[in-house]
């Protein structure tokens, strides 16, 4: 379960936590997707955050078979001893400087689909997957498409009408099967699962983080970047969702 639906379903925990930390005081946007929904076919656009839905639902569900992956995998802790068991080959490099090690992997490899399973397995609250995969066979429509570096923060919205761009962090397309819905639903749309059927051509959701409150550590031996990343926020996830033009709103609190 991805840390939106762990939200949705008041089960917030690290892995939650750790994507609200860049987030203070105030209402900010959150991560976008846009499904299409043909008889074939599932193509979807989504921002940074909410590609591993995307990257395990391919796991799951695409042919068997020998699968092209490239990109590279981001962590924010020494996790290099852990990804050695893999059958896929990753080779860590640290960062230099006076912040935050980060932890860096490049991949471009043919993989079984059990092997890419393995390696989006060994996840982690600080771990990025930022992947593009698609059967090296060149199978029809699986592929996911990951950019492989995170995006720039813009400026705040200005609060216009200029209709926004879709997201393009992660995009691309997925057989459209029971399964691969069902999947994606569980991950995205699980407290409107019913609002989706066979008839159903376009999904938009648009997501607000609402910080209400933020409790610091209180322990003088933390450095101001532990404190940061210790603190615990309180607030609420917005969700506007749109289902061929029938909008709804709704609110999840959080604390984490």
């Amino acid at each position: 379960m991805d840390w939106v639906a762990k939200i949705i379903n008041g089960a917030a925990d690290e892995f939650a936590h750790a994507k609200l930390v860049k987030y203070g005081i105030g209402t900010h946007p959150g991560p976008r997707v846009r499904l299409t929904v043909s008889r074939s076919r599932i193509t979807f656009k989504a921002d940074l955050d909410l590609e591993k839905v995307f990257l395990r639902t391919y796991a799951s569900t695409a042919p068997e078979g020998l699968h092209k992956v490239s990109g590279q995998v981001i962590t924010y802790t020494d996790r290099t001893e852990e990804f050695k068991a893999l059958p896929v080959p990753l080779y860590f490099s640290r960062s230099k400087g006076k912040g935050a090690p980060v932890f860096k992997a490049k991949v471009k490899e043919l993989v079984q689909l059990s092997d890419l399973k393995a390696l989006l397995d060994l996840d982690g609250a600080t771990t990025f997957f930022l992947l593009s995969v698609s059967p090296s066979d060149g199978t029809k429509p699986w592929k996911v498409a990951t950019k492989t570096s995170f995006p720039k923060r813009g400026a705040p919205d200005s609060g216009g009408e200029e209709k926004k761009k879709d997201p393009t962090f992660t995009k691309g397309a997925l057989a459209n099967t029971p399964e691969v819905m069902q999947l994606l639903l569980s991950e995205l749309l699980p407290d409107m699962r019913d609002s989706v059927t066979e008839k159903t051509k376009k999904v938009a959701i648009d997501h607000e983080i609402v910080i209400e409150d933020i409790e610091v550590p209180n322990d003088p031996s933390l450095s101001f970047s532990e404190k940061r990343r210790l603190a615990k926020k309180r607030g609420r996830l917005v969700r506007r969702i749109t289902v061929d033009g029938d909008e709804r709103v709704l609110e999840q609190e959080f604390f984490c």
